[in-house]
């Protein structure tokens, strides 16, 4: 093999591999987007596994979120410091309160 087609080789194995991952990130992120939008859960028979697996953490992240919010709104103190999504809720339920 000459110099240029074991380059050629190389490039078309690393986009081959490259592609993959991409589609696996945007089937999470469908899921997850569609947990955040309050959308059904994705079907069973159709979702890919990465669907399903966005969508029950994007699920999570919203509900936390949402107890931070109902928290901030009631004035209750904050229960969760370390979560992220937790606090952004918090801090948005305290704003709107006023």
């Amino acid at each position: 093999m000459k110099f240029p087609d074991c380059f050629l080789i190389a490039i078309v194995g690393l986009c081959a591999f490259g592609c993959n991952d991409r589609s696996k990130y945007k089937s999470y992120d469908k899921g997850y987007e569609a947990a955040w939008e309050g959308e059904e859960a994705p079907s069973s028979y159709w979702a890919s596994n990465d669907e399903k697996e966005g969508f029950e953490q994007g699920a999570n992240d919203a509900w936390m979120y949402d107890e931070g919010y109902y928290d901030g709104t009631n004035e209750k103190r904050p229960k969760y410091f370390n979560d992220p999504f937790y606090m952004d809720g918090y801090k948005d339920g305290e704003k709107d309160k006023r």
